[in-house]
C-alpha cells in the first residue's frame, strides 16, 4: 500500500472512531439527563416524563418501575431501546439496570421486558436477527441466566412466576412448553404443543394455553403446584385467553368477550361489544381492556367499571405481556408521557 492510500485509510479510521465516540457519548448523555417527576395524588401516583420521552414494556416492583424508554439518542428508528431503566418510585431517579446496556452500532438493542418482584427479564435483539433472553436477579443485582435463540430453535413468550421461568421453545412445527428453576438451575420440558398459535397465560396457581393440534376449541391447564393437567373443550374457535382465577378464564370469540368456568364447563357472555384483544389481567379477578374494567368473582358475579377509560380516553395503554401486578399504565399527556400507578379503590364499580 503506497503512502497516499495509507493516509486515506488512516483518515477513515479516525472518522469512524470519532463517530463511535460521538454516538456513545450521545447515548450516555441521554442516560444522565433522563429525569422523571413523581407526583403523589389521593388515589394514584404520576411519574411524569420529559417532553419527547416515551415509555413502553414496563415491569412493576415494590420500589422500582423497570421500563424501556423511547427518546432521541437512546433508541433507533425501529424503537429498540439501548438499555433497561429503573425508575425509583419515591425519588423519580432513573438508572440503567447493570448488564442491560447495548452500546453497539446498528439495530442492536432491547426489544421487551418481563418479570416480577424478584427477577427482571428482557429480550435482546441484534441486527442480524439473533436474540437472547436474559434473566436478572433484582436483589443480587446480577444476571443469572441467558437463552440464545438461533435459526434452528427459537425461544419466546417468557414469563417469571415465583422463582421459576416458563417459556415456549420452537423447532419447526413443534413447540415445547419449558420451565427453569432459578434457585436450583433445573430445566424441565412440561409439554409438547403446536408451535403456532400457542401462548402461555397464568392465574395464581395455573398455566393456561391452547394446543392447536387438539383442535381450535381445546384448552389446557397445568397446575403449577401439583403438575397435573386439565383439558377442556370450549366448543368454539377462540383467542386471547385471560385467566380470572384458577377456575375461570375469559376469551375472545367473534369480537365478543366470554367467560368460561371449568367447574361448570359453561361459558357466559361477558361483553358483546368488547373483543378483549388488548386486555390485561391480574389472574385474581381483574381484567382491564381498552374499553372496560371487570371485577369477577364467579360466572354470575361480575362488576364493571369505566373509570380508567373515561379519565384517560383513547390515550392509555398497559405495557406488559405479563400478568399485571398493579394498575400501572401509560398515558399520553400533550408533549410528554406519564406512567400512572392507580389504586384499585379508585375504580368505581357497578353491577351487571
Amino acid at each position: 500500500m503506497d503512502a497516499k492510500k495509507k493516509r486515506v485509510v488512516a483518515v477513515i479510521v479516525v472518522l469512524l472512531v470519532l463517530g463511535a465516540a460521538f454516538a456513545i457519548n450521545k447515548v450516555v448523555k441521554a442516560n444522565k439527563e433522563l429525569r422523571v417527576q413523581v407526583v403523589n395524588e389521593k388515589d394514584r401516583t404520576r411519574f411524569i416524563g420529559e417532553d419527547g420521552v416515551g415509555f413502553y414494556s414496563m415491569v412493576d416492583t415494590r420500589d422500582t418501575i423497570y421500563t424501556l424508554v423511547n427518546t432521541e439518542g437512546d433508541t433507533d428508528s425501529y424503537n429498540i431501546a439501548k438499555a433497561v431503566y429503573g425508575i425509583d418510585k419515591k425519588t423519580g431517579k432513573v438508572e440503567i439496570v447493570p448488564g442491560s446496556s447495548k452500546m453497539k452500532f446498528g439495530m442492536d438493542g432491547i426489544d421487551s421486558t418481563f418479570g416480577n418482584e424478584y427477577y427482571l427479564g428482557w429480550l435482546e435483539a441484534d441486527a442480524d436477527g439473533a436474540t437472547r433472553t436474559v434473566i436478572y436477579d433484582i436483589e443480587q443485582e446480577k444476571i443469572l441466566k441467558k437463552w440464545n435463540g438461533s435459526d434452528a430453535r427459537s425461544f419466546f413468550d417468557f414469563h417469571v412466576i415465583g422463582h421459576r421461568v416458563y417459556w415456549l421453545a420452537s423447532s419447526g412445527k413443534t413447540g415445547l412448553v419449558m420451565s427453569y428453576d432459578l434457585k436450583t438451575g433445573e430445566e424441565e420440558q412440561l409439554d409438547e404443543v403446536g408451535a403456532e398459535g400457542t401462548v402461555l397465560v397464568f392465574s395464581e396457581h395455573k398455566m393456561w394455553y391452547r394446543d392447536i393440534r387438539r383442535g381450535s376449541g381445546h384448552l389446557k391447564c397445568y397446575d403449577l403446584r401439583s403438575g397435573n393437567y386439565e383439558i377442556h373443550d370450549l366448543g368454539v374457535d377462540y383467542s386471547d385467553l385471560k385467566p380470572v382465577g384458577d377456575n375461570l378464564v375469559a376469551y375472545s370469540q367473534d369480537n365478543r368477550l366470554y367467560l368460561y368456568g371449568t367447574k361448570l364447563q359453561k361459558s357466559v357472555l361477558l361483553n358483546g361489544e368488547d373483543n378483549g384483544i388488548k386486555a390485561n389481567y391480574d389472574g385474581k379477578g381483574l381484567i382491564v381492556t381498552d374499553q372496560m374494567s371487570y371485577k369477577i368473582e364467579r360466572l354470575d358475579g361480575i362488576q364493571y367499571s369505566n373509570t380508567i377509560e373515561s379519565e384517560y380516553p383513547d390515550n392509555h395503554r398497559f405495557s406488559t405481556a405479563e400478568r399485571i401486578q398493579s394498575l400501572l399504565f401509560i398515558a399520553n399527556v400533550g408533549e410528554h408521557e406519564e406512567i400512572i400507578w392507580m389504586h384499585q379503590d379508585a375504580l368505581r364499580w357497578s353491577g351487571k
